[in-house]
């Protein structure tokens, strides 16, 4: 087993010929354009790092399916982010790889930094305002034939093919580690080998005699479950709550530091014979909720929980929860050196350690091997080429000219010094003797991939020059490993 320690930080730089393959916005309404920037006096294309990161993660899901998955998502407000309480680096090789920000609360988020980094890929040479002309006369002619009187609906579209620079770097510092700071010890559970932590402690209240309304012709709200308390609604939808702002008996907006919340008390039925057998029973410290993140529109308030409120229509109790938990599976536990182990079989292991008086570092470790065949998949992805779509064309992302090596930065060494020039009618690379120059190089040597349109003299480096693409992932520590999860087997 490689140690994770032989891993190598990495560095790629690649020329490919693309076109097209990142849209903006549209200009005098049917006109659609590319992405432009100036550079000097001249105005290049370019395809944006979000545009490469779908491509580059579409493409890993293509090849190796049971490795690379599409992570969990959750909502935060009308905000879409990734879900952490379900997956992790772990779990997820999308996380591991391409990073996170994950909202827990106000301004408070568990944030990750992207292990691969990414370029923009810029072109090459200018853009010469190419414009094409579409219609759709294919439609229009069998539409017509059918006895449809339809006009054609005409657009044009701006077009550039040319040769794009587009970098890569991989952290192996960063890749297949992560950790989180919290303020509560894991849970184990021995007989069911689980684990829980909480990234926000939760809380739970109950507010009791709601009425659950199924008139549907007085729910002026589509798509929201309606119930009343003391008179006023409460509307419902799977994790947004709207609560009426004349329910001051379990809702109240407060301030602190020039920062107003929202304060969410349980309600108690006093005749409940439970609670007059018992007063206190249900009055701890979680009878109530403060909500930093709402609005106030129409008479409401509106927020959003962390699930999904429950209603017993039998009691007539509506149950409310925030706070964040996330629940680990299959796990085995064990104590090295006073610090708690939880070892996942086949994934990695998540280690606890207390940094202060109920503050605790958790620690997530991906298993060397898993790791290694995750680094292995990126670079062999880049290599091959990308699957990329964009305004219904297949398009390429396929090197024809590629310089890479292990390096003792994770920075893109490269991507300044490498170009493209025309020299007697011909296209040559330029910029390969600067990358040598560079002492950032682990072994001083660097591999290169051509072809016949963009050919370099690789006999006045050979020295430089690593053998293979094989001899090339045996310096990055990445040689020989599963190409795949056994479960693609």
């Amino acid at each position: 087993m490689v140690n994770e320690h032989e891993f190598k930080d990495i560095t790629v730089t690649i020329i490919f010929e693309g076109a097209a393959l990142n849209r903006d916005e549209k200009i005098g309404g049917n006109i659609q354009s590319i992405k432009k920037m100036t550079i000097g006096d001249k105005i290049r294309s370019f395809i944006s790092r979000p545009a490469i990161r779908h491509y580059l993660f579409n493409t890993l899901i293509r090849l190796y399916p049971n490795d690379w998955k599409c992570a969990a998502i959750t909502a935060k407000g009308d905000v879409a982010q990734f879900d952490l309480a379900k997956d992790d680096i772990l779990t997820s090789a999308e996380l591991d790889a391409f990073g996170y920000m994950y909202t827990i609360g106000g301004e408070n988020s568990i944030t990750r930094k992207a292990s691969v980094g990414i370029t923009k890929a810029v072109s090459l040479f200018s853009y010469n305002e190419d414009i094409s002309f579409y219609a759709n006369h294919d439609l229009i002619h069998r539409a017509n034939k059918e006895g449809l009187n339809i006009t054609p609906n005409p657009f044009q579209r701006e077009e550039n093919t040319t040769f794009y620079k587009l970098s890569f770097t991989i952290d192996s510092k960063i890749l297949g580690e992560d950790s989180l700071i919290v303020n509560n010890k894991i849970k184990y559970n021995s007989d069911k080998k689980t684990i829980v932590i909480e990234l926000k402690e939760p809380t739970k209240l109950q507010i009791h005699q709601v009425e659950e309304d199924e008139d549907e012709d007085s729910n002026d709200k589509e798509g929201y479950k309606k119930y009343i308390f003391k008179n006023k609604e409460i509307y419902i939808s799977n994790n947004e709550i709207q609560i009426s702002t004349d329910l001051s008996e379990i809702c109240e907006k407060k301030k602190k530091a020039e920062k107003e919340f929202l304060e969410i008390k349980g309600y108690s039925d006093k005749n409940n014979d439970e609670e007059k057998e018992n007063p206190k029973k249900g009055k701890g410290k979680n009878k109530v909720i403060k909500i930093e993140d709402f609005l106030e529109e129409d008479g409401f308030y509106k927020f959003y929980v962390t699930r999904k409120p429950q209603y017993d229509k039998d009691k007539k109790i509506l149950t409310i929860e925030t706070g964040i938990v996330k629940e680990i599976k299959n796990v085995e536990h064990h104590v090295e050196a006073n610090m708690n182990i939880y070892k996942i079989n086949g994934l990695g292991k998540i280690t606890e350690e207390e940094k202060s008086n109920n503050i605790f570092e958790i620690k997530f470790i991906l298993e060397s091997e898993v790791k290694k065949r995750r680094i292995y998949q990126i670079l062999q992805a880049i290599h091959d080429g990308l699957v990329a779509h964009s305004s219904g064309e297949d398009n390429t992302i396929i090197p024809l000219f590629m310089i890479a090596a292990p390096v003792k930065v994770p920075s893109p060494i490269f991507h300044s010094y490498i170009d493209l020039k025309i020299d007697n009618e011909k296209l040559k690379v330029i910029g390969v003797s600067d990358c040598l120059q560079n002492t950032w190089l682990v072994e001083n040597k660097v591999y290169i991939k051509d072809c016949e349109r963009l050919k370099i003299d690789k006999e006045k480096i050979k020295d430089k020059l690593y053998d293979s693409w094989e001899d090339f992932l045996t310096s990055c520590g990445v040689n020989k490993c599963e190409q795949n999860s056994k479960a693609n087997r």
